[in-house]
């Protein structure tokens, strides 16, 4: 068995190109923060307190920490006359160890200024583990034969063109799980056959299982590539050995069931009783009868929700990102691909189906909107699923322009739908029919962005999304310069450049077909225009909730000033 690390060299031969790319998609998911002074979004506010509840006072209720904020989050759990989180612990208890350290650089953190370690702990905790798994998966693609350029457009159209961007700069628990999930699968995947060592197997239950500690109904995603690690511990041609392929999965199953035990033992420090869950005791009425219905809320699957959820202009997973349809076209083609190594047609059916089976959960979810969330953000954990399909979807070495034109639109399309996401308002009303296009693009264009590092450096909220718009569209041109070993006649750079240039242009005509069909903004979108825009448009600036934010700017700003004063050195 030819182990991974020995085709590592073959990516390190282009990382002069690779290497800016993803420091500067690094740069990108860190470009815009969605913490704000003026208000607490009610997610991200109830994990915030937990962590300071448990280590101000080592319990978990939160009467104190929401009376010191004077704030009562929507999201929370009441129980025994108390207040607690109604979230999966892993990611609050991931960003403990960080709290003292911010609370003792910044002890306002502890009162009014609690955004200021929100943005820290997303960074830290959710924005650094994403970027990690960009490179396990750049890794693993370079396992499959294809082109570094075909492994630098699929690592950025996951990074930049999918739902995943603007979750990783949320202090939500779906991006994480998803970095977990993804990891996992690249690291059972990239072994050339078998199911790999016993210390990577439990590194993959490790993951796995964290993964639902994340995000619980993710557990069914940890259960499921157990079973392909099974799988995938013998030929097919040897039989079914089911002793030998219960052995392979004995490590990543142990993993599993230990953070499941973990889920349990915080069910019974929380709540006194380990089978009792924080979302049975959900403190708002509507979401008290929306959990409580099914099994937590999980009801048979339904085919027009699984419609709505993968091609629905308002949560659309396909809609936002459409070459994830190519990516998972590439992934059934790739099935069936006698040219490839039993091992990686089975990858590729065990991807698909894992992310299609989990769709299918969440499509019997009875809170599959979401709420006021952008995108399906239920199934952000699949992305990194589908991803290598669109390397499988590139890598036929003459593969005709055309069709690659056309994946490349749908590349562009994912692109411009999620940036005006992430560059302004990221909490998209459970009543917008067409979310993007009746508020994240119309808050571009009126100027309502989120605070930005060029805000902070003194630039204005128009120079910061140009800086931003540049930074996006940089990795995606050092693409040109990644050669393409496979093809048998490489194509100079102005027919690369060409292929760009159409599937761009073929971009803006179908976003101009879209917005042309898309009504004058009714009642619900002007309002909604209305909120967003009184908490981000320019004059934020002058209202109290904001001068939080201005202290830090002119902090800069004179620091910036006392720097050009200074007279040089002699």
């Amino acid at each position: 068995m030819q182990e991974p690390a020995r085709n590592w060299p073959r990516l390190q031969k282009w990382t002069r190109g690779f290497g800016p790319m993803l420091c500067a998609v690094l740069l990108a998911w860190s470009w815009y923060v969605h913490f704000w002074p003026q208000f607490k979004t009610t997610n991200e506010s109830i994990r915030l307190y937990f962590v300071q509840a448990v280590i101000e006072s080592g319990r978990p209720e939160l009467d104190a920490v929401c009376a010191r904020h004077a704030h009562v989050p929507v999201d929370r759990s009441e129980y025994g006359g108390h207040i607690y989180m109604d979230k999966a612990p892993g990611l609050s208890v991931l960003a403990l160890p960080i709290y003292p350290v911010v609370r003792a650089l910044h002890p306002d953190v502890a009162t009014g200024d609690l955004w200021r370690f929100g943005v820290i702990a997303c960074f830290l905790t959710i924005t650094l583990p994403a970027w990690l798994m960009l490179w396990l998966l750049a890794r693993y693609l370079s396992t499959l034969g294809v082109s570094p350029r075909v492994v630098a457009i699929t690592v950025l159209a996951l990074a930049l063109a999918s739902p995943l961007f603007a979750y990783v700069t949320l202090y939500f628990g779906h991006a994480l799980a998803a970095a977990c999930v993804g990891m996992a699968a690249y690291l059972l995947a990239e072994v050339d056959a078998g199911a790999g060592t016993v210390r990577r197997r439990l590194t993959i239950g490790a993951l796995l299982g964290f993964a639902g500690l994340v995000d619980t109904p993710v557990f069914v995603i940890g259960g499921l590539i157990a079973l392909w690690t099974g799988a995938r511990a013998r030929p097919h041609a040897e039989g079914l050995a089911l002793p030998a392929r219960i052995r392979a999965m004995l490590p990543v199953v142990a993993l599993l069931a230990f953070f499941v035990g973990a889920q349990l033992a915080y069910n019974a420090w929380m709540l006194g009783d380990p089978l009792r869950f924080a979302y049975q005791w959900k403190g708002e009425k509507a979401f008290a009868a929306m959990h409580g219905s099914g099994f937590f809320g999980f009801h048979v699957p339904q085919l027009d929700v699984l419609a709505l959820l993968l091609v629905g202009p308002s949560r659309g997973l396909f809609y936002h990102a459409p070459w994830l349809v190519p990516a998972l076209a590439g992934l059934l083609v790739a099935a069936r691909d006698k040219t490839l190594a039993e091992s990686r047609r089975l990858d590729a059916i065990a991807l698909a189906c894992v992310a299609l089976t989990y769709a299918i959960v969440v499509s019997g979810f009875a809170d599959w909107r979401a709420g006021d969330a952008a995108y399906a953000r239920h199934l952000v954990p699949i992305l990194p699923l589908l991803a290598p399909g669109l390397a499988y979807a590139l890598r036929p070495p003459h593969l005709a322009r055309p069709a690659r034109a056309l994946i490349l639109t749908s590349i562009a399309v994912g692109l411009v739908l999620t940036m005006p996401t992430v560059a302004t308002f990221p909490y998209h009303f459970a009543k917008l029919e067409r979310p993007v296009l009746e508020l994240g693009w119309p808050l571009w264009l009126l100027g309502n962005f989120s605070p930005s590092i060029g805000r902070a450096l003194g630039w204005s909220d128009w120079t910061s999304a140009a800086a931003f718009f540049a930074i996006c569209l940089t990795p995606w041109l050092l693409t040109l310069r990644l050669p393409n070993p496979i093809e048998a006649r490489p194509e100079p750079l102005q027919q690369r450049l060409a292929v760009w240039i159409v599937a761009l242009g073929t971009t803006a005509l179908w976003l101009l077909s879209l917005v042309a069909t898309v009504p004058h903004p009714g009642r619900v979108v002007q309002v909604a225009r209305a909120q967003s825009a009184a908490m981000l448009g320019p004059d934020a600036d002058e209202r109290d909730g904001n001068k939080a934010w201005q202290k830090v700017f002119e902090h800069v700003r004179e620091r910036n000033r006392a720097r050009n004063a200074k007279p040089p050195e002699r």
